[in-house]
């Protein structure tokens, strides 16, 4: 049951009433109200207020302040005029009392509509007229640049229209030349013509006369020119950008394919053993065979003896993704991708298996984003890839929430 606030004051003037409510210790947001032309209900739990007035009031001009533990109702009577008492005459009517209440919450739902049709109403004229102003906007801004264009264009017409005339007048000034000048230079041109063909045959005649057959030069004796080219690793043609970093990558590979020093345990293995070629294919093998476990301690046993060989961490990560070790299997691919550097196209497909792998366990893992950045850098490798694309696709459409195509899962061994 509520509890009755009785102890509330109010006064008033011919045209206002105030009401005064003690919060009595409730939050000002829990307070609610509920007001119409003839009733009002305060209701902050377990406390209520309800008033009957003894007149109409203007609801709509009414004041409402929650403040200093204080909750200050001010209302504007519908006609000036002093009440004898704050409460309807027929407070003791509780049929009518009744009434009165339903018909002010019924009121009180009709108003809150109106209010939210004139709010919304006002926000749809608002936005019809941001629409207009930027219409005009967008109109002012596409009139200037056609006038610009305009501009533009009369000034190139007007700089070609220069130009034709200057051009013209040279070709008038050229065709003006008087026909006599003409003449007299096309006969100079004819005797100078003559005179430097007869001195030539004379020169000729007299040099023949002069040189000695016997003296010429025998004809040249035939042979062959070798051309060798520098024995190269890597498939693409030579770069002088990309020379250090292939080096520094076949230095690596070197390095990476020897035993420095065997641990204790090993010391007694034999030649085929120790044998990085021998022990990639047999592991191979075994992963062919679908015998991942068996084919995981082959690569443990590679790894000992070769350390920094990238290749046996990303094949060895395939095994462990076959078998749903997938924090193994990304472990693995991070430890190849860090042995894979500097990026060069030797080691490019590698490093594009790596980061598949990896990216395919990350997103087993539902570690979506991260899968994501790595398939990206599997495209950079690839920019051609097709199924990346798909991939990568898809992995956004399931960050997005969005149902993902079927994934078909691409394991590559070396």
């Amino acid at each position: 049951m509520p509890i009755i606030i009785k102890d509330f004051t109010w006064t008033q003037s011919e045209s206002k009433i105030s009401i005064n409510l003690p919060l009595k210790g409730t939050k000002a947001n829990n307070v609610d109200i509920l007001n119409s032309r003839e009733y009002v209900k305060v209701s902050y739990p377990p406390f209520l207020f309800e008033c009957w007035f003894y007149e109409m009031i203007d609801d709509d001009s009414s004041v409402i302040v929650v403040k200093n533990g204080i909750i200050s109702l001010q209302f504007s009577k519908a006609e000036d005029s002093v009440w004898p008492s704050l409460f309807h005459k027929d407070f003791e009517n509780k049929e009518l009392l009744k009434l009165v209440r339903e018909e002010a919450i019924k009121y009180a739902g009709q108003k809150a509509e109106r209010l939210t049709k004139e709010k919304n109403d006002l926000k749809e004229a608002n936005k019809k007229l941001a629409l207009k102003e930027q219409m005009k906007l967008e109109e002012s801004e596409r009139n200037r640049i056609e006038s610009l264009k305009e501009n533009e264009r009369k000034k190139a017409t007007q700089e070609i229209e220069s130009f034709k005339k200057s051009h013209k007048t040279v070709q008038v000034e050229k065709e003006q030349v008087p026909y006599l000048e003409k003449v007299k230079n096309d006969s100079t041109a004819v005797k100078t013509m003559e005179e430097n063909r007869k001195e030539i045959f004379e020169e000729s005649n007299l040099k023949s006369d002069e040189k000695n057959i016997s003296d010429l030069p025998g004809p040249r004796s035939s042979g062959s020119i070798q051309i060798r080219f520098t024995p190269r690793v890597f498939p693409t043609p030579s770069r002088e950008s990309q020379d250090q970093l292939e080096r520094e990558w076949l230095e690596k590979q070197t390095e990476a394919r020897k035993i420095s020093e065997l641990p204790d345990d090993l010391n007694d293995l034999s030649p085929n053993e120790l044998n990085l070629d021998l022990l990639k294919e047999k592991a191979s093998n075994y992963f062919k065979q679908e015998n991942y476990q068996v084919a995981i301690g082959v690569y443990n046993h590679a790894i000992r003896l070769f350390p920094k060989e990238p290749s046996l961490y990303s094949n060895r990560a395939a095994c462990h993704f076959k078998v749903r070790n997938l924090i193994k299997c990304v472990e693995d691919c991070t430890r190849a991708l860090d042995l894979l550097t500097p990026p060069v196209a030797d080691n490019a497909s590698s490093r594009l298996k790596a980061h598949v792998r990896r990216g395919t366990s990350f997103c087993e893992l539902e570690l979506y984003a991260e899968g994501l950045l790595d398939f990206e850098a599997a495209l950079k490798i690839d920019p051609d890839n097709s199924d990346l694309k798909e991939d990568i696709e898809n992995i956004r459409k399931t960050i997005l929430g969005q149902q993902p195509e079927d994934q078909n899962e691409n394991i590559y061994i070396n």
